[in-house]
């Protein structure tokens, strides 16, 4: 069933062209601040209970749903599971814009080119061009393992209450992230001040979490990368970059960045970027998915003859 509906999520994502409007993630900001303000005056729920009891609740509000829908009928179950995983592939189209963008490049269509790299990125793109390309590899490989493969892997694990308990987590740590940046760039006022330093721990428990939920789907996926690409060059890098990866999502990140190029056998430092490279991580992005859906379905096999 996971291997079914993992199949039809990518058909999804690769052909329906609204589902990047579906993909909506502030209810869950909102939710989480709302709750910060109820028990910020407990430091005993200011932590990593009262990030677990944001998490759980909608995840527990998924389960108790798709066990009513999967006992009432199999099908509106899968429906369901289908559903959830779709919404949690995202919130960008990465794949599909980064297509896009190349298609772009090759026409040298300039202003297509940077309506696609501000979608790809997320924000107002380099002028250089060769930073950009850089960026947008970059993107290609982080977002492999976070908007697919993580969510495969928690899925297959967890089912939908997995891939939604991914995608929260990740959305959560993504916002304090953003306030932290935020407070660096711009002078406080004292209340300020002391409202964000009441949810320090929260926010360091958010990345604690989101660190530990994508270590594993991470290592996998460079696993991916180095099988798909040149071997030797990829597993050297890693074990290089291994020691230094452990709970910090942004050297998780990048160590997929660079082991991806490594597996193409990109120097980083010294490679022109341009639009052949980014389609050739594009390539190695979808080489990897369908490495992660062979090994799949060659386990689902395995069950079955078992």
């Amino acid at each position: 069933m996971s291997l079914l509906t993992i199949l039809f999520s990518l058909a999804v994502e690769r052909y329906v062209d609204a589902v990047g409007l579906l993909r909506k993630f502030d209810w869950s900001i909102s939710f989480a601040n709302w709750v910060k303000q109820k028990l910020s005056r407990s430091e005993f729920w200011n932590d990593t209970l009262g990030l677990i009891a944001i998490i759980l609740l909608p995840v527990f509000l998924c389960a108790i749903i798709y066990n009513q829908l999967y006992d009432a009928l199999g099908l509106l179950g899968f429906l369901f599971s289908l559903g959830v995983l779709v919404y949690c592939m995202g919130p960008q189209r990465i794949q599909h814009a980064t297509r896009l963008y190349i298609d772009a490049g090759e026409h040298e269509d300039e202003h297509s080119l940077k309506s696609y790299a501000i979608e790809i990125l997320g924000s107002n793109p380099p002028g250089d061009a060769k930073e950009l390309n850089r960026n947008i590899c970059e993107k290609i490989l982080v977002s492999t393992n976070e908007n697919l493969l993580a969510v495969f892997f928690w899925f297959v694990l967890l089912g939908p209450m997995g891939a939604l308990m991914f995608r929260i987590a990740g959305v959560l740590y993504y916002d304090s992230q953003k306030e932290n940046e935020e407070q660096n760039n711009e002078q406080s006022e004292p209340q300020s001040e002391k409202q964000s330093s009441d949810y320090t721990e929260f926010n360091n428990s958010a990345r604690l979490l989101y660190a530990i939920l994508l270590w594993l789907p991470a290592q996998l996926t460079t696993l991916a990368f180095a099988v798909t690409g040149s071997f030797i060059d990829t597993l050297q890098e890693w074990k290089r970059r291994l020691p230094n990866d452990y709970l910090d999502p942004q050297e998780s990140d990048d160590t997929l960045f660079h082991t991806g190029l490594k597996s193409l056998q990109i120097d980083p430092e010294t490679h022109a970027f341009d639009i052949a490279t980014v389609q050739d991580v594009l390539a190695l992005s979808w080489r990897s998915i369908i490495l992660w859906i062979t090994a799949l379905a060659l386990l689902t096999l395995a069950g079955w003859a078992g």
